[in-house]
């Protein structure tokens, strides 16, 4: 029996959605509306008969004297939760546009709770490249629309395809989402006055007299735990419509941070030279010409610059010569005023509520012209898009950036040459388009890539494999930590259980080289790593400092799994500690930290398993800057993790590493630095007054720790290497015999980095050798032996020794 179930009954003519033992919870009675060009109909009749002996529940809602019915079907299902189908019958004497529809909404005086105290209740909302975890009572916040690089505007309520609420204080979670979005684009909305409902823009599609109509399926499910019944849901969506993903994460690098519009054919094999010499290795195989190739930066031109005299065709061939794949891109969906599209075919665009020609805005870049989108129900259109794909295709085109792809799904733009089929206000011909780019892809390469810059994300048909999960990450330095932090902390962080369910994430370019300092590289490098996706090099290869080039290779290749955001839905504790407090001997002056706009996650767990040990990597992030004018008055963030948060049995002794200053922390639990003292040199060793049970972690932000925790050991045990931030997924055949300890490293040949092993309190070891040569080594922190290797590849064996045995 499900522990946790969920029931629906007919009441009042609508529907109501019991949750058993959970305190406070009132959803319901629901009731559907509909909207048919003229405003919301009035409902005239409710049915809903005797379940059968299924568990299935029908109700058929009746509106406006019969002109329209609503058959709404709600089942259980196996694996515990609701299945909500609907089929909506049109009997109009004649054709009318389908205006939008809700399938549960909340009645006025009715509120929906989710939870005896309101305060306690937080709601998970998200959009394509945002994702927020905001309390039920507050006000939500849109997001920002000030530049290039800032996320796309969030809406003031409500969330697509999925919406959770979980309830703190009962630890009880629901989440409502769309199984299926085929044609229309669901959303869910909820409001701190208890006003909620889920449906969609019905996208003015004409519904014929006698037409019924199946309209989108939504999932209700319960459970303990928001995060698990994200990843359930995602696992629901993904056995329906399951996506052709690639095996391995792809490693890819992108001309746009580095060069932007002053992109050259030379530019792009120099990186290439570098690519091959020092990533190829490492999984790197596609080299991406973002915009900049075109013919005067127009959108969607599709003739060579001067700065590609040989076009693309002969940078494909170069390419091929190295070992490398070319990547293009492109604004498929899209058309520019100055195009021959606008001029010769017209009757290919979608159009604005008159019927005229509506701009989707300016072009940001030079020449600045207004933009249009393709009206994809339009046989033209979809020819014109197939052959743009085609044509760059057969110059050798096998990875495809196809940007701006949300514009032909705008709600302004309604009019379109089929009004059967959803275009503007909907995904039905966005899909379409989406499944052009793919076939035409695919039909050239069967492994070609092909990228999710805004079409429609699973769940449904031609889902593309590769899915843009954050807003651009911006050249570093210019873009400040508090987009970082919206970008990493918020959706990419709300997004991580779509990994490998709806596609493989991308969470834009990783860029680590100047202007930005080392720890922001850091920063990115890790969000980027813990999502474990899709890898996109945004730097130019040809001037990457050594310091940062430590910083890329570390994160490659991807480990292809995705961490969990433990502080997503219930934040760890995190304080700031006073420097004057603690150097006067007096209290600590603890101050709790705030969240600089809505929250955001800031520590991540991700379990590792090789073949010779697992372990768990957790990553902290402080997007907190340290601005203290005055002497004394800097604040160092310390948080605060139970180590179960962390999937840890908190009464078990873990061994603790930071792998990006390869530093051994020693074993869990340990006696503070100085028992009944407190001052500020306690955060010499990062971790800080540790006790049984609770991680407590201090440093200065903005700046992230990646700490690998493994099961401590009673003899010498590696800790982490300098090589990969994965703490040992690079390292294989480890043992231990009584007195040698011996493995492979499995880097590339050349490079160069450390081993860190744990003593386990034997002292240093007599000798270490690596590839068979004695090599020297050193006394690292907490009772380490660090050891220099040089990879040799594609293994390189190594071993210490210590005198005598167990």
């Amino acid at each position: 029996m499900d522990p946790h179930p969920l029931r629906c009954r007919p009441s009042d003519g609508g529907l109501v959605v019991d949750a058993p033992g959970w305190p406070g919870f009132a959803l319901g009675p629901l009731v559907p509306a509909l909207d048919l060009g003229g405003g919301p109909l009035p409902m005239v009749g409710c049915e809903a008969p005797p379940a059968p002996s299924d568990g299935a529940l029908s109700v058929t809602t009746t509106f406006a004297g019969g002109i329209a019915a609503l058959l709404q079907r709600v089942e259980p299902l196996s694996a515990g939760g609701l299945r909500l189908s609907a089929t909506l019958s049109f009997r109009g004497s004649a054709p009318a546009p389908l205006r939008a529809v809700r399938l549960l909404a909340s009645r006025a005086g009715a509120p929906c709770r989710f939870g005896a105290d309101a305060a306690a209740v937080r709601i998970y909302e998200q959009g394509s490249t945002w994702a927020r975890v905001r309390p039920l009572a507050a006000s939500p916040k849109p997001g920002r629309t000030d530049g290039e690089d800032a996320p796309e505007s969030r809406p003031a309520a409500g969330s697509l395809l999925v919406w959770s609420a979980f309830d703190g204080a009962a630890r009880q979670a629901l989440l409502v989402g769309f199984e299926s979005s085929e044609r229309w684009l669901g959303t869910i909305t909820s409001a701190p006055d208890g006003a909620w409902h889920a449906g969609f823009d019905g996208g003015d599609v004409l519904l014929d007299p006698g037409e019924d109509v199946a309209l989108e399926d939504l999932l209700l499910l319960r459970g303990p735990d928001p995060w698990a019944l994200l990843e359930r849901y995602g696992d629901l969506t993904a056995a329906r419509f399951p996506a052709s993903l690639p095996k391995e994460p792809p490693v890819t690098w992108c001309s746009w941070y580095p060069y932007r519009l002053g992109v050259t054919e030379e530019a792009v094999l120099a990186n290439a030279r570098a690519a091959r010499a020092r990533l190829a290795s490492l999984g790197l195989r596609w080299m991406l010409v973002d915009l900049g190739w075109q013919r005067d930066g127009l959108p969607d031109s599709l003739e060579e610059s001067a700065a590609f005299p040989g076009g693309l065709a002969r940078l494909g061939e170069r390419l091929d010569a190295l070992g490398l794949r070319l990547g293009a891109w492109t604004a498929p969906f899209i058309v520019g005023e100055r195009s021959l599209v606008c001029a010769q075919h017209p009757e290919w665009l979608l159009r604005g509520p008159d019927g005229s020609l509506a701009s989707l805005g300016e072009w940001y870049w030079e020449p600045h012209e207004r933009t249009y989108a393709l009206d994809l129900t339009h046989p033209g259109a979809r020819a014109h898009l197939r052959a743009a794909v085609d044509t760059l295709a057969r110059r050798g085109v096998r990875y495809l950036k196809p940007d701006f792809l949300g514009g032909v799904q705008s709600a302004a733009l309604r009019v379109r040459h089929d009004a059967r089929t959803v275009a503007g206000g909907g995904a039905e011909a966005a899909r379409a388009g989406a499944a052009i780019l793919l076939e035409a892809m695919r039909a050239a390469d069967p492994e070609a890539l092909v990228l999710n810059c805004g079409a429609p994300e699973a769940p449904g048909t031609g889902a593309l494999p590769l899915l843009y999960s954050c807003a651009d990450t911006g050249n570093t330095g210019y873009v400040g930590w508090r987009h970082l932090r919206e970008d990493y902390g918020g959706a990419l962080a709300g997004h991580l259980w779509k990994h490998r369910r709806w596609g493989i994430l991308q969470p834009s370019c990783l860029v680590v080289g100047l202007p930005g300092t080392l720890e922001e590289a850091r920063v990115r490098a890790t969000a980027t790593f813990l999502c474990g996706g899709q890898v996109d090099v945004g730097d130019d290869l040809t001037t990457l400092p050594e310091d940062r080039w430590q910083v890329l290779t570390a994160v490659l290749p991807p480990l292809g799994r995705a961490a969990r955001p433990v502080d997503l839905f219930e934040p760890v504790e995190a304080v700031s500690l006073n420097y004057d407090g603690l150097a006067r001997g007096t209290a600590p002056d603890e101050v709790e930290e705030e969240d600089e706009g809505e929250p955001v996650s800031r520590v991540w767990a991700l379990p590792v398993e090789a073949d010779w040990d697992h372990w768990v990597l957790a990553g902290l992030f402080s997007y907190t800057p340290n601005d203290a004018a005055a002497y004394g008055q800097a604040r160092i963030t310390r948080f605060r993790l139970p180590l179960e948060r962390l999937g840890l049995d908190p009464g078990a002794n873990w061994t603790a590493h930071e792998l990006w200053s390869a530093q051994c922390l020693g074993e869990l639990p340990e006696p503070a630095n100085s028992p009944g003292y407190a001052h500020p040199g306690d955060a010499r060793t990062l971790i800080a007054s540790p006790a049984h049970g609770v991680l407590e972690v201090a440093f200065f932000g903005p700046a992230v720790k990646v700490l690998a925790l493994r099961r401590a050991r009673s003899h010498p045990w590696p800790t982490g290497t300098s090589f990969h931030l994965s703490g040992g997924a690079e390292l294989g055949g480890v043992a231990w015999d009584g007195s040698t300890l011996r493995g492979v490293l499995r880097r590339p040949a050349g490079e160069q980095g450390v081993l860190v092993v744990s003593c386990a309190g034997r002292g240093l070891p007599l000798g270490a050798e690596a590839a068979g040569r004695s090599v020297p080594l050193r006394a690292g922190a907490s009772g380490s032996a660090v050891v220099p290797i040089v990879a040799e590849g594609p293994e390189t064996p190594w071993e210490l020794c210590w005198e005598g045995g167990d």
